[in-house]
């Protein structure tokens, strides 16, 4: 009669032993899906591109990190040359009329808005495609060649409508 108790004492303590077990497991699963982590899946947003907005007025959408705005310096019409350099005359915006862009790796792409764009100039690496649209009769996008410390007129630098660039790529493609 005693290892009958014996297993029903073991038998009883396993058994609040797993209650309070799954009890405690419950209570840390999440409650709803708002306790529930962000998903993992990049999606190549601009980080701080609010902040951009609000401070320099211009979009930055998203790219592969490789280009990345940056200050252009003391001499903010002629930067370093290992930096794009991107001019609009847009004089209403609120971080100025010049923006700059590093490069880094083989290859890089931002997306962007930056309006009345009238020159870019290239870093002294890469060969750019800068996608552009031109506000002529009709509106076009199309993509221009900017070669290495070349100064590429865009818009109303060629004489035309006003340009609003859209994105930087490199290595080059049409």
């Amino acid at each position: 009669m005693q290892t009958s108790s014996w297993k029903t004492a073991i038998v009883g303590g396993a058994a609040v032993v797993l209650a309070s077990t799954a009890a405690v497991v419950i209570s840390q699963l999440p409650s709803s899906a708002e306790d529930t982590p962000p998903s993992i899946v990049e999606d190549y947003s601009y980080p701080g591109a609010a902040q951009v907005l609000a401070q320099r007025g211009i979009k930055l959408i998203k790219g592969d990190g490789h280009i990345t705005l940056v200050d252009c310096g003391s001499r903010p019409n002629n930067p370093p040359e290992d930096l794009i350099l991107v001019q609009s005359n847009d004089l209403t915006l609120p971080g100025g009329s010049n923006f700059c862009f590093k490069p880094t790796g083989a290859s890089g792409l931002l997306t962007m808005e930056i309006p009345k764009v009238y020159f870019v100039r290239g870093d002294n690496t890469n060969t750019l495609a800068a996608k552009v649209e031109v506000k002529d009769d009709p509106t076009v996008v199309e993509v221009e060649e900017v070669t290495p410390l070349e100064w590429q007129p865009v818009g109303v630098g060629q004489e035309r409508g006003d340009a609003t660039i859209l994105e930087l790529r490199y290595p080059f493609t049409s």
